[in-house]
Protein backbone atom coordinates (compact mmCIF):
# COMPACT_ATOMS: atom_id res chain seq x y z
CA UNK A 1 0.00 0.00 0.00
CA UNK A 2 0.99 4.06 -0.99
CA UNK A 3 2.23 5.05 2.86
CA UNK A 4 -0.28 8.41 3.80
CA UNK A 5 3.28 10.00 5.03
CA UNK A 6 7.03 9.18 3.66
CA UNK A 7 9.30 11.43 4.64
CA UNK A 8 12.78 10.72 3.09
CA UNK A 9 16.83 11.58 4.60
CA UNK A 10 15.20 14.37 6.39
CA UNK A 11 17.87 16.90 7.70
CA UNK A 12 16.91 19.62 10.00
CA UNK A 13 19.87 21.85 11.37
CA UNK A 14 20.05 24.87 13.93
CA UNK A 15 23.42 26.53 13.25
CA UNK A 16 26.08 23.73 13.82
CA UNK A 17 23.34 21.15 15.79
CA UNK A 18 21.55 18.35 13.70
CA UNK A 19 18.20 18.45 15.48
CA UNK A 20 17.45 15.29 12.37
CA UNK A 21 19.77 13.43 10.60
CA UNK A 22 18.98 12.17 7.49
CA UNK A 23 15.96 10.31 9.15
CA UNK A 24 13.61 8.25 7.16
CA UNK A 25 10.23 7.15 7.84
CA UNK A 26 7.14 6.01 6.69
CA UNK A 27 3.36 5.56 8.09
CA UNK A 28 1.26 3.26 6.60
CA UNK A 29 -2.58 3.85 5.85
CA UNK A 30 -4.63 2.79 8.93
CA UNK A 31 -1.50 2.79 11.50
CA UNK A 32 -0.85 5.02 14.74
CA UNK A 33 2.78 5.49 14.78
CA UNK A 34 4.25 6.32 17.94
CA UNK A 35 7.47 8.86 17.96
CA UNK A 36 9.65 8.67 21.75
CA UNK A 37 13.15 9.40 22.49
CA UNK A 38 15.02 11.54 25.56
CA UNK A 39 14.84 15.36 25.86
CA UNK A 40 16.88 16.27 22.23
CA UNK A 41 16.41 13.47 20.64
CA UNK A 42 14.41 16.06 17.62
CA UNK A 43 10.88 14.73 18.52
CA UNK A 44 9.30 18.32 18.29
CA UNK A 45 11.22 19.08 15.51
CA UNK A 46 9.95 16.02 13.51
CA UNK A 47 6.54 17.16 14.06
CA UNK A 48 7.17 20.58 12.98
CA UNK A 49 8.93 19.28 9.52
CA UNK A 50 5.17 17.05 8.96
CA UNK A 51 3.10 19.82 10.09
CA UNK A 52 4.75 22.59 7.66
CA UNK A 53 5.73 24.93 10.78
CA UNK A 54 9.65 23.86 9.83
CA UNK A 55 11.80 23.42 6.13
CA UNK A 56 13.86 20.93 6.73
CA UNK A 57 17.26 21.53 5.20
CA UNK A 58 17.35 18.00 3.01
CA UNK A 59 15.01 15.90 2.20
CA UNK A 60 11.17 15.64 1.71
CA UNK A 61 7.74 15.43 2.65
CA UNK A 62 5.37 13.29 0.83
CA UNK A 63 1.54 13.20 1.86
CA UNK A 64 -0.69 11.20 0.04
CA UNK A 65 2.11 10.62 -2.60
CA UNK A 66 2.86 14.28 -3.16
CA UNK A 67 5.49 16.42 -2.29
CA UNK A 68 4.58 18.65 0.51
CA UNK A 69 8.13 19.36 1.50
CA UNK A 70 7.12 23.66 0.77
CA UNK A 71 3.49 24.11 1.41
CA UNK A 72 2.48 25.92 4.61
CA UNK A 73 1.10 24.41 7.62
CA UNK A 74 -2.08 25.72 6.38
CA UNK A 75 -1.76 24.47 3.05
CA UNK A 76 -1.22 21.14 4.85
CA UNK A 77 -3.59 21.52 7.30
CA UNK A 78 -6.46 21.74 3.95
CA UNK A 79 -4.93 18.90 2.57
CA UNK A 80 -6.14 16.85 5.46
CA UNK A 81 -3.27 16.96 7.45
CA UNK A 82 -4.58 18.10 11.54
CA UNK A 83 -2.27 18.48 14.35
CA UNK A 84 -2.09 19.52 18.49
CA UNK A 85 -0.41 21.00 20.28
CA UNK A 86 1.69 20.26 23.57
CA UNK A 87 1.03 23.65 25.09
CA UNK A 88 -2.56 24.16 24.17
CA UNK A 89 -3.10 27.46 21.85
CA UNK A 90 -6.70 27.91 21.30
CA UNK A 91 -8.11 31.73 20.93
CA UNK A 92 -8.21 32.03 24.46
CA UNK A 93 -11.23 34.67 23.88
CA UNK A 94 -13.76 33.04 21.18
CA UNK A 95 -15.69 30.70 23.03
CA UNK A 96 -14.99 27.41 22.27
CA UNK A 97 -17.59 26.67 19.91
CA UNK A 98 -16.13 29.44 17.99
CA UNK A 99 -13.02 27.92 18.00
CA UNK A 100 -14.13 24.94 16.30
CA UNK A 101 -16.14 26.66 13.90
CA UNK A 102 -13.07 28.67 12.72
CA UNK A 103 -10.88 25.67 12.14
CA UNK A 104 -14.05 23.72 10.16
CA UNK A 105 -14.81 26.55 8.06
CA UNK A 106 -11.11 27.01 7.70
CA UNK A 107 -10.61 23.27 6.03
CA UNK A 108 -9.94 21.89 2.79
CA UNK A 109 -13.80 20.21 3.10
CA UNK A 110 -16.85 22.86 1.85
CA UNK A 111 -19.07 22.55 5.12
CA UNK A 112 -22.28 24.77 4.29
CA UNK A 113 -23.89 26.83 6.59
CA UNK A 114 -26.59 24.17 7.49
CA UNK A 115 -24.28 21.49 8.08
CA UNK A 116 -21.93 23.81 9.93
CA UNK A 117 -23.82 23.71 13.17
CA UNK A 118 -24.47 19.66 13.40
CA UNK A 119 -21.42 19.65 12.16
CA UNK A 120 -19.59 21.35 14.88
CA UNK A 121 -21.80 20.24 17.58
CA UNK A 122 -21.15 16.52 17.34
CA UNK A 123 -17.20 17.07 17.41
CA UNK A 124 -17.70 18.91 20.96
CA UNK A 125 -20.12 15.93 21.80
CA UNK A 126 -17.86 13.24 21.38
CA UNK A 127 -14.97 15.36 23.37
CA UNK A 128 -17.61 16.13 26.57
CA UNK A 129 -17.13 19.64 25.51
CA UNK A 130 -20.90 20.15 24.54
CA UNK A 131 -21.87 21.77 27.98
CA UNK A 132 -19.16 24.32 27.83
CA UNK A 133 -19.80 25.73 24.28
CA UNK A 134 -20.33 28.81 25.06
CA UNK A 135 -17.76 29.21 27.38
CA UNK A 136 -14.57 31.20 26.25
CA UNK A 137 -11.79 28.59 25.63
CA UNK A 138 -9.49 30.51 28.17
CA UNK A 139 -11.64 29.80 31.38
CA UNK A 140 -10.98 25.76 30.12
CA UNK A 141 -9.18 23.81 32.66
CA UNK A 142 -5.91 21.83 30.88
CA UNK A 143 -7.50 18.50 30.33
CA UNK A 144 -10.53 20.33 28.49
CA UNK A 145 -7.78 22.84 26.79
CA UNK A 146 -6.25 19.29 25.30
CA UNK A 147 -9.90 18.27 23.97
CA UNK A 148 -10.54 21.38 22.38
CA UNK A 149 -7.23 21.06 20.97
CA UNK A 150 -8.20 17.84 19.62
CA UNK A 151 -11.77 19.28 18.68
CA UNK A 152 -9.79 21.87 16.24
CA UNK A 153 -7.56 19.31 14.55
CA UNK A 154 -10.92 16.94 13.89
CA UNK A 155 -12.24 20.08 12.79
CA UNK A 156 -10.33 20.00 9.38
CA UNK A 157 -11.79 16.41 8.79
CA UNK A 158 -8.02 14.71 8.72
CA UNK A 159 -6.73 12.10 6.94
CA UNK A 160 -3.30 12.25 8.65
CA UNK A 161 -3.67 13.17 12.53
CA UNK A 162 -0.38 14.35 14.42
CA UNK A 163 -0.61 14.48 18.49
CA UNK A 164 2.50 16.43 20.02
CA UNK A 165 2.50 15.56 23.55
CA UNK A 166 -0.82 15.30 24.76
CA UNK A 167 -0.60 13.50 27.44
CA UNK A 168 1.81 16.02 29.18
CA UNK A 169 0.82 17.40 32.39
CA UNK A 170 -2.74 14.76 33.28
CA UNK A 171 -3.15 12.78 36.12
CA UNK A 172 -3.88 9.29 35.80
CA UNK A 173 -7.82 9.59 35.51
CA UNK A 174 -7.29 11.94 32.84
CA UNK A 175 -4.84 9.92 31.01
CA UNK A 176 -7.48 7.08 30.96
CA UNK A 177 -9.78 9.29 28.65
CA UNK A 178 -7.32 10.10 26.55
CA UNK A 179 -6.54 6.54 25.64
CA UNK A 180 -9.96 5.90 25.26
CA UNK A 181 -10.36 9.20 22.77
CA UNK A 182 -7.28 8.05 20.67
CA UNK A 183 -8.35 4.70 20.25
CA UNK A 184 -11.98 5.71 19.23
CA UNK A 185 -10.58 7.72 16.52
CA UNK A 186 -9.32 4.92 14.40
CA UNK A 187 -11.98 4.54 12.79
CA UNK A 188 -12.67 7.96 12.14
CA UNK A 189 -9.00 9.39 10.99
CA UNK A 190 -6.99 7.08 8.60
CA UNK A 191 -3.52 7.70 10.36
CA UNK A 192 -1.96 8.80 13.48
CA UNK A 193 1.04 10.12 14.59
CA UNK A 194 1.88 10.21 18.42
CA UNK A 195 4.71 11.83 19.60
CA UNK A 196 4.61 11.24 23.45
CA UNK A 197 6.47 11.06 26.77
CA UNK A 198 3.63 9.05 28.40
CA UNK A 199 4.49 5.72 27.87
CA UNK A 200 0.73 4.01 28.45
CA UNK A 201 -0.35 6.28 25.90
CA UNK A 202 2.23 4.81 23.70
CA UNK A 203 1.26 1.37 24.64
CA UNK A 204 -2.15 1.08 24.80
CA UNK A 205 -2.53 3.19 21.13
CA UNK A 206 0.77 2.67 18.43
CA UNK A 207 0.93 -0.39 16.15
CA UNK A 208 4.88 0.63 15.89
CA UNK A 209 6.92 3.06 17.74
CA UNK A 210 10.18 5.22 16.53
CA UNK A 211 12.50 5.91 18.34
CA UNK A 212 14.79 8.74 18.12
CA UNK A 213 18.12 10.26 19.64
CA UNK A 214 20.34 13.10 18.44
CA UNK A 215 18.16 13.68 15.24
CA UNK A 216 18.76 10.10 14.04
CA UNK A 217 16.02 7.05 14.32
CA UNK A 218 17.58 4.17 16.73
CA UNK A 219 14.77 1.74 15.66
CA UNK A 220 11.28 1.41 14.20
CA UNK A 221 9.22 -1.63 15.25
CA UNK A 222 6.02 -2.85 17.11
CA UNK A 223 5.62 -1.25 20.16
CA UNK A 224 6.17 -4.22 22.19
CA UNK A 225 9.08 -5.08 21.12
CA UNK A 226 10.35 -1.11 21.14
CA UNK A 227 9.58 -0.63 25.30
CA UNK A 228 11.37 -4.41 25.95
CA UNK A 229 14.20 -3.48 23.47
CA UNK A 230 17.23 -2.76 25.96
CA UNK A 231 18.99 -0.70 23.84
CA UNK A 232 16.03 1.62 23.77
CA UNK A 233 16.11 1.60 27.78
CA UNK A 234 19.58 2.86 27.45
CA UNK A 235 18.85 6.28 25.97
CA UNK A 236 16.68 6.79 29.07
CA UNK A 237 18.83 5.22 31.75
CA UNK A 238 22.48 5.58 29.73
CA UNK A 239 25.21 2.99 31.20
CA UNK A 240 22.97 1.86 33.78
CA UNK A 241 20.91 0.49 31.49
CA UNK A 242 24.45 -0.74 29.82
CA UNK A 243 25.71 1.88 27.34
CA UNK A 244 29.18 2.29 26.85
CA UNK A 245 31.70 3.70 29.22
CA UNK A 246 32.36 8.03 29.65
CA UNK A 247 35.63 8.86 29.20
CA UNK A 248 38.02 8.85 32.48
CA UNK A 249 38.32 11.66 34.63
CA UNK A 250 41.45 13.41 34.04
CA UNK A 251 42.94 14.53 37.21
CA UNK A 252 45.42 16.99 36.61
CA UNK A 253 42.13 19.20 34.90
CA UNK A 254 39.89 18.00 37.87
CA UNK A 255 42.80 19.68 40.32
CA UNK A 256 43.00 23.10 38.55
CA UNK A 257 39.45 23.52 38.53
CA UNK A 258 39.08 22.27 42.27
CA UNK A 259 41.78 25.09 42.77
CA UNK A 260 39.95 27.86 41.04
CA UNK A 261 36.87 27.02 42.53
CA UNK A 262 37.81 28.50 46.00
CA UNK A 263 37.08 31.80 44.89
CA UNK A 264 33.74 31.17 43.04
CA UNK A 265 31.74 29.05 45.64
CA UNK A 266 30.85 29.60 49.43
CA UNK A 267 31.07 26.43 51.66
CA UNK A 268 30.63 26.14 55.65
CA UNK A 269 33.65 25.09 57.57
CA UNK A 270 32.66 22.60 58.45
CA UNK A 271 29.15 20.21 57.74
CA UNK A 272 26.28 20.96 59.38
CA UNK A 273 23.92 18.33 61.02
CA UNK A 274 21.16 20.78 59.94
CA UNK A 275 19.90 20.64 56.08
CA UNK A 276 21.07 23.59 53.75
CA UNK A 277 17.95 23.16 52.25
CA UNK A 278 14.61 22.14 52.95
CA UNK A 279 11.73 21.90 50.62
CA UNK A 280 8.19 21.00 52.49
CA UNK A 281 5.42 19.87 51.17
CA UNK A 282 5.37 21.97 47.93
CA UNK A 283 2.46 22.23 45.57
CA UNK A 284 2.53 24.19 42.11
CA UNK A 285 -0.33 24.55 40.17
CA UNK A 286 -0.77 25.88 36.57
CA UNK A 287 -4.35 26.66 35.73
CA UNK A 288 -5.64 23.66 35.69
CA UNK A 289 -2.87 21.36 36.30
CA UNK A 290 -0.72 20.43 39.43
CA UNK A 291 2.64 20.27 38.33
CA UNK A 292 3.33 19.14 41.92
CA UNK A 293 1.61 17.64 44.55
CA UNK A 294 3.50 17.75 48.23
CA UNK A 295 6.47 17.62 46.96
CA UNK A 296 9.20 17.31 49.96
CA UNK A 297 12.95 16.88 49.83
CA UNK A 298 15.92 18.75 51.91
CA UNK A 299 19.61 19.20 50.86
CA UNK A 300 22.53 18.76 53.11
CA UNK A 301 25.68 21.08 53.01
CA UNK A 302 28.06 19.72 50.20
CA UNK A 303 25.74 17.33 49.03
CA UNK A 304 24.47 16.43 45.47
CA UNK A 305 21.23 15.40 44.93
CA UNK A 306 20.29 13.99 41.85
CA UNK A 307 16.37 14.74 40.41
CA UNK A 308 15.01 12.05 37.90
CA UNK A 309 12.00 11.18 35.80
CA UNK A 310 10.44 11.54 32.55
CA UNK A 311 9.82 14.49 30.55
CA UNK A 312 6.61 16.44 32.18
CA UNK A 313 7.40 14.80 35.57
CA UNK A 314 7.62 18.21 37.29
CA UNK A 315 11.48 18.53 37.54
CA UNK A 316 11.95 21.63 36.07
CA UNK A 317 9.16 23.00 37.48
CA UNK A 318 10.80 22.11 41.16
CA UNK A 319 13.65 24.16 39.66
CA UNK A 320 11.93 27.21 39.07
CA UNK A 321 10.21 27.06 42.17
CA UNK A 322 13.45 26.87 44.29
CA UNK A 323 14.98 29.95 42.22
CA UNK A 324 11.52 31.96 43.01
CA UNK A 325 10.64 31.70 39.58
CA UNK A 326 7.30 30.12 39.90
CA UNK A 327 5.22 30.71 42.99
CA UNK A 328 4.01 27.99 45.32
CA UNK A 329 0.49 27.16 45.57
CA UNK A 330 1.23 26.02 49.24
CA UNK A 331 4.06 24.30 51.37
CA UNK A 332 7.58 26.02 52.61
CA UNK A 333 10.96 26.25 50.98
CA UNK A 334 13.96 27.41 53.30
CA UNK A 335 17.81 27.95 52.65
CA UNK A 336 20.04 28.06 55.90
CA UNK A 337 17.14 28.19 58.26
CA UNK A 338 15.17 30.68 56.13
CA UNK A 339 11.90 30.86 54.17
CA UNK A 340 12.29 32.07 50.84
CA UNK A 341 9.00 31.30 50.13
CA UNK A 342 7.42 33.89 48.31
CA UNK A 343 11.10 35.92 47.44
CA UNK A 344 12.32 36.92 44.36
CA UNK A 345 14.83 35.42 41.91
CA UNK A 346 17.47 37.90 42.59
CA UNK A 347 17.03 37.65 46.20
CA UNK A 348 17.00 33.86 46.17
CA UNK A 349 20.51 34.43 44.39
CA UNK A 350 21.67 37.14 46.64
CA UNK A 351 21.51 34.05 49.52
CA UNK A 352 23.29 31.95 47.74
CA UNK A 353 21.32 30.02 45.42
CA UNK A 354 22.40 30.00 41.80
CA UNK A 355 20.57 28.33 38.54
CA UNK A 356 21.57 27.14 35.43
CA UNK A 357 18.44 26.56 33.98
CA UNK A 358 17.56 24.45 31.38
CA UNK A 359 18.21 25.64 27.62
CA UNK A 360 21.35 27.61 28.85
CA UNK A 361 19.41 31.45 28.52
CA UNK A 362 22.43 32.69 27.20
CA UNK A 363 21.98 36.85 26.71
CA UNK A 364 23.10 36.91 22.51
CA UNK A 365 23.19 40.76 22.73
CA UNK A 366 26.18 40.27 25.10
CA UNK A 367 29.18 39.19 24.72
CA UNK A 368 30.46 36.51 26.90
CA UNK A 369 32.14 38.27 29.46
CA UNK A 370 29.32 40.22 29.74
CA UNK A 371 27.04 37.38 30.33
CA UNK A 372 29.69 36.10 33.18
CA UNK A 373 29.84 39.48 34.41
CA UNK A 374 25.82 39.35 34.45
CA UNK A 375 25.78 36.40 37.24
CA UNK A 376 27.84 38.22 39.57
CA UNK A 377 26.39 41.90 39.95
CA UNK A 378 26.20 42.33 43.18
CA UNK A 379 29.91 41.74 44.12
CA UNK A 380 32.36 44.68 43.95
CA UNK A 381 34.36 45.12 40.94
CA UNK A 382 37.53 43.49 42.41
CA UNK A 383 35.91 40.84 43.58
CA UNK A 384 33.98 40.81 40.16
CA UNK A 385 37.46 40.71 38.44
CA UNK A 386 38.52 37.74 40.24
CA UNK A 387 35.64 35.63 40.08
CA UNK A 388 36.02 36.01 36.00
CA UNK A 389 39.62 34.90 36.08
CA UNK A 390 38.62 31.75 38.07
CA UNK A 391 35.67 31.00 35.57
CA UNK A 392 38.08 31.64 32.68
CA UNK A 393 40.55 29.03 34.15
CA UNK A 394 38.19 26.29 34.34
CA UNK A 395 36.72 27.05 30.89
CA UNK A 396 39.80 28.65 28.94
CA UNK A 397 37.56 28.52 25.47
CA UNK A 398 35.58 31.18 26.94
CA UNK A 399 38.32 33.49 27.73
CA UNK A 400 39.63 33.43 24.47
CA UNK A 401 36.72 34.35 23.13
CA UNK A 402 35.48 36.58 25.74
CA UNK A 403 34.61 39.17 23.51
CA UNK A 404 32.62 37.13 21.15
CA UNK A 405 28.74 37.04 21.70
CA UNK A 406 27.68 34.07 24.17
CA UNK A 407 24.94 32.49 20.91
CA UNK A 408 28.40 32.08 18.90
CA UNK A 409 29.50 29.27 20.78
CA UNK A 410 28.91 26.00 20.26
CA UNK A 411 25.90 23.99 22.43
CA UNK A 412 28.89 22.68 24.73
CA UNK A 413 30.63 25.70 25.33
CA UNK A 414 27.60 27.40 26.12
CA UNK A 415 26.75 25.00 28.59
CA UNK A 416 29.93 26.11 30.43
CA UNK A 417 29.06 29.40 30.19
CA UNK A 418 26.10 29.36 31.71
CA UNK A 419 28.22 26.68 34.72
CA UNK A 420 30.85 29.56 34.73
CA UNK A 421 27.71 32.53 34.86
CA UNK A 422 26.25 30.37 37.72
CA UNK A 423 29.42 30.38 39.31
CA UNK A 424 30.44 33.79 39.39
CA UNK A 425 27.68 34.73 42.19
CA UNK A 426 29.69 32.46 44.94
CA UNK A 427 26.56 30.38 45.87
CA UNK A 428 26.55 27.84 48.38
CA UNK A 429 24.05 25.38 46.96
CA UNK A 430 23.93 25.53 42.61
CA UNK A 431 20.52 23.70 40.33
CA UNK A 432 21.91 22.35 37.45
CA UNK A 433 18.65 21.87 35.19
CA UNK A 434 18.82 19.92 32.26
CA UNK A 435 23.16 20.41 31.67
CA UNK A 436 23.36 17.58 29.43
CA UNK A 437 20.14 18.41 27.27
CA UNK A 438 21.24 18.82 23.28
CA UNK A 439 24.87 18.39 23.81
CA UNK A 440 27.22 15.86 21.81
CA UNK A 441 28.39 12.57 24.43
CA UNK A 442 31.73 14.34 24.43
CA UNK A 443 30.53 18.16 25.46
CA UNK A 444 28.43 16.14 27.94
CA UNK A 445 31.60 14.19 29.51
CA UNK A 446 33.61 17.81 29.62
CA UNK A 447 30.67 19.43 31.81
CA UNK A 448 30.35 16.68 33.94
CA UNK A 449 33.69 16.69 34.90
CA UNK A 450 33.27 20.16 35.52
CA UNK A 451 30.42 19.30 37.70
CA UNK A 452 32.24 16.48 39.12
CA UNK A 453 35.05 19.56 40.64
CA UNK A 454 32.08 21.83 41.79
CA UNK A 455 30.59 18.43 43.39
CA UNK A 456 34.14 18.14 45.63
CA UNK A 457 34.74 21.65 46.42
CA UNK A 458 32.07 21.47 48.46
CA UNK A 459 29.27 23.03 47.33
CA UNK A 460 25.78 21.41 47.43
CA UNK A 461 24.08 20.71 44.50
CA UNK A 462 20.60 20.17 42.71
CA UNK A 463 21.28 17.88 39.17
CA UNK A 464 17.64 17.81 37.35
CA UNK A 465 18.50 15.11 34.58
CA UNK A 466 17.18 12.80 32.34
CA UNK A 467 20.34 11.19 31.96
CA UNK A 468 20.04 8.75 34.34
CA UNK A 469 23.71 7.47 34.66
CA UNK A 470 25.26 10.58 34.40
CA UNK A 471 23.38 11.87 37.14
CA UNK A 472 24.37 8.99 39.64
CA UNK A 473 27.40 8.98 38.56
CA UNK A 474 28.36 12.20 40.77
CA UNK A 475 24.96 12.14 42.91
CA UNK A 476 24.76 11.35 46.66
CA UNK A 477 21.44 10.41 46.73
CA UNK A 478 18.53 10.73 44.14
CA UNK A 479 14.76 10.84 43.84
CA UNK A 480 12.54 10.30 41.04
CA UNK A 481 9.63 12.37 40.14
CA UNK A 482 6.89 11.19 38.48
CA UNK A 483 3.58 13.17 37.14
CA UNK A 484 4.52 16.03 40.34
CA UNK A 485 5.25 13.77 42.65
CA UNK A 486 7.85 11.68 44.20
CA UNK A 487 7.93 7.94 43.42
CA UNK A 488 11.60 6.93 44.64
CA UNK A 489 14.27 7.96 46.38
CA UNK A 490 17.72 6.71 47.74
CA UNK A 491 21.07 5.97 47.05
CA UNK A 492 21.77 5.70 43.30
CA UNK A 493 22.78 2.08 44.00
CA UNK A 494 19.93 1.31 45.38
CA UNK A 495 18.00 3.27 42.83
CA UNK A 496 19.93 1.18 39.71
CA UNK A 497 18.93 -2.35 41.41
CA UNK A 498 15.34 -0.78 41.68
CA UNK A 499 13.01 -2.06 38.68
CA UNK A 500 10.72 1.03 39.12
CA UNK A 501 13.60 3.26 37.70
CA UNK A 502 13.16 2.09 34.52
CA UNK A 503 9.00 1.83 34.56
CA UNK A 504 8.87 5.51 35.32
CA UNK A 505 10.56 6.30 32.11
CA UNK A 506 9.39 3.43 29.48
CA UNK A 507 5.75 2.34 31.94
Amino acid sequence: MTAVLQLESITKSYGGVRALDDLSISVAPGEVLGVIGPNGAGKSTLIGVIGGALTPNAGSVTYDGRDVSRLSSADRARSGIGRTYQIPRPFTRMTVGDNVRLAATNSGHHISQRDLEPFVADILDRLGLGPFAHEAAGKLPLLRRKRLELARALALKPRLLLLDEIGAGLVRSETEELISIIQSLRTEVESMVLIEHVMDVISSCCDRTAVLDFGKLVTVDETAKVLADPVVASLYLGSAAGSAEHAPVDEGKQATIRESLKSLVSVAESRSESALLSVDDIWVRYGGLNALKGVSLHVMPGECVALLGANGAGKTTLARSLAGAVPLTSGEVSFAGQSISGLRPDEVTALGIAQCMEGRKIFGTLSIEENLIAGGLGASKKIKAERLEAVYSIFPILKQRRKNSGTALSGGQQQMLAIGRALMSAPSLVVFDEISLGLSPIAVDDVYQALGAIRDSGVAMIVVEQSVDRALAIADRAMVLSQGEVTLEGKPAELLADKRLLTSYLG
